[in-house]
């Protein structure tokens, strides 16, 4: 037969083993979820990080070429266009009808047009010059409406400084080739702004980005103005963004298709990346971003995660990191609550049959703090520390105690507690009353009174100002009653109504209180400058008698009808 020390010892043992096992699964549980968002997060954040900066560059091109798209609408003479004959060309590359291009008309039209191209040239050289990244800016102008006034074409490729290049004859292309006319074509197809690209551009030798704006007057379409600017400038923003250890950044348009890829050339789907997933093109296509939760799929066989973000002109920037390397933190952390639990294990295992084979207590003590916590005091004295089986009982029913006192503590603080206001709620004052009827069926010396108290217009400030103003107005009349009846507990019975249990020096000076209530909350409704700020209170007190009360419930019931013949007679002052 095992003894009482063997099998507290077990019995210790296995508790503790139970428990460090939940707290440790608990603990891996949570951190791993945690984990899992934190790197959502910052995975989110890299990438919006990196779209601001890309968008920061892309915007200051767009803000440049409204800058100058606005000049030119408020120079171009739409009276010029108009005496020149040209109304109504619409950029399709076919000429108007009757149009002799020999005649004065026509020539006084090229003249000027030509002073307005110089005035832009001069403009928008500027603000190239204050462009960063830029590779190329110009203004073309419309062949329908003039073929001696071209515009210009300025080239910072492969030069330190702009200078003027021959620009593209547009009659030798259909409006189809987009790498040599795209940039002139595409605008007047769309309308609006657009940005062309990446493409390469036939004429100059580079794969570029452009943002091309149509000029359009007196609904005659002008021209374009734009400007380029250089694939590798994109490429080289985000190769300088480091994702881990192996992660990579992608663009990509709104169909899926590459735009750059470190391994996949331009235009591949990035299904080629090994995308296990059928609706990512639709996903592409209608969110702008992939939100805090990642798409996941295999490539090369490892696992790995997506996040993305839409550019200001719609290409979509992509985030790739391998999931072993987002979770790597959280793996080490994980492994190093796995040690410790198990350090914890060994070491208060060892720790606890120790303990248990020089700890007891004498039976007559442990029998009398039994009695205090069945009346439910835990605060026990429990000193004896002996080595036979009763000092090893002691040791934990010691320790069952404080844990149990703390869990107490905890629960009650949490269930007895209001959450808008922070004083005691109804289930507090229930416990108070009961205790309150023990002590009055045990003794009719009870001397205490209950203090009802209901907080007027609160429907009305909700309805009016919303229940934001309401809780405020709560809050405000909690604490005048807390600074009035400061050591007597106050407790919030439900909606609008407290109660205040007065006993001691709170008993005594019951009226001298009920009178400091009404001069504080004068006081308070003379600085109050919304209605919110305004306290206005019923209240009603009944005093404990033991020859009509057999219970609290009694008291209570009378402080409550003083208290409705209070907010009665208030309506009756406020009507009058």
């Amino acid at each position: 037969m095992h003894s009482i020390r063997t099998k507290l010892t077990a019995l210790t043992i296995a508790a503790l083993l139970v428990s460090l096992l939940s707290i440790g699964s608990m603990g891996i549980f949570a951190v791993r979820s945690q984990g899992e968002r934190y790197t959502a997060q910052t995975m989110n954040l890299i990438c919006d990080n990196c779209r601001a900066s890309l968008d920061e560059y892309l915007n200051s091109v767009e803000q440049s070429v409204d800058m100058v798209t606005r000049y030119i609408g408020e120079t171009l003479d739409s009276m010029t266009l108009v005496d020149g004959g040209v109304i109504g060309a619409s950029g399709s590359g076919d000429s108007l009808p009757g149009r002799d291009w020999a005649s004065e008309r026509q020539r006084q039209l090229d003249a000027r047009l030509n002073t307005h191209v110089e005035n832009v040239r001069t403009v928008f050289r500027s603000v190239a010059n204050h462009t960063h990244g830029v590779i190329t800016y110009y203004y073309r102008i419309n062949p329908e409406v003039s073929r001696d006034v071209e515009g210009f074409l300025y080239s910072q490729i492969g030069q330190a400084q702009f200078s003027e290049v021959p620009m593209t004859d547009l009659l030798l292309y259909s409006p189809d080739d987009v790498e040599h006319v795209g940039w002139y074509y595409i605008p007047i197809q769309r309308g609006r702004p657009s940005w062309i690209g990446p493409y390469q551009n036939d004429n100059l030798g580079v794969r570029m980005v452009s943002y091309v704006t149509p000029i359009y007057k007196a609904g005659t379409f002008v021209g374009v103005v734009g400007m380029d600017i250089d694939y590798d400038t994109l490429v080289n923003q985000i190769n300088s963004v480091r994702i881990l250890d192996s992660g990579y950044i992608i663009l990509a348009d709104e169909g899926g298709n590459v735009v750059y890829h470190p391994e996949l050339s331009p235009g591949d789907s990035i299904a080629g990346d090994g995308l296990e997933l059928t609706d990512v093109l639709s996903r592409f296509g209608a969110a702008k971003e992939s939100g805090a939760n990642p798409i996941r799929y295999t490539y090369h066989g490892i696992m790995k995660q997506m996040y993305f973000s839409t550019l200001s002109n719609e290409m979509r920037l992509i985030v790739v990191a391998p999931e072993s390397e987002i979770r790597a933190s959280t793996m080490t952390l994980i492994y190093r609550i796995i040690i410790a639990t198990a350090l914890f294990m060994m070491f208060f295992g060892v720790l606890m049959t120790i303990v248990t084979t020089h700890i007891t207590e004498p039976l007559h003590r442990l029998t009398t703090a039994s009695r205090h916590i069945a009346e439910g005091d835990y605060h026990v004295n429990l000193t004896y520390h002996g080595d036979d089986e009763v000092g090893i009982l002691t040791g934990a029913f010691e320790q069952l105690v404080e844990h149990l006192r703390i869990y107490i503590n905890d629960l009650n603080s949490r269930a007895y507690q209001d959450a808008l206001t922070g004083v005691k709620n109804k289930g507090a004052y229930n416990v108070s009353a009961r205790m309150l009827n023990d002590t009055i069926r045990m003794s009719h010396n009870a001397k205490f009174a209950l203090v009802m108290l209901d907080c007027n217009n609160l429907k009305k400030i909700n309805d009016h100002y919303g229940h934001e103003k309401g809780d405020l107005y709560l809050k405000t009349a909690c604490d005048l009653i807390c600074r009035v009846f400061t050591h007597s507990p106050v407790f919030r019975m439900g909606g609008d109504e407290f109660a205040v249990i007065l006993q001691k020096d709170d008993y005594e000076a019951r009226n001298d209180l009920l009178k400091r209530f009404d001069i504080y909350a004068d006081q308070i409704n003379e600085d109050a400058r919304e209605p919110w700020e305004e306290i206005h209170i019923a209240k009603g007190i009944a005093v404990y008698d033991p020859k009509h009360d057999m219970s609290v419930e009694s008291v209570l019931q009378r402080a409550d009808e003083r208290m409705y013949t209070d907010k009665k007679r208030s309506k009756s002052r406020r009507l009058a």
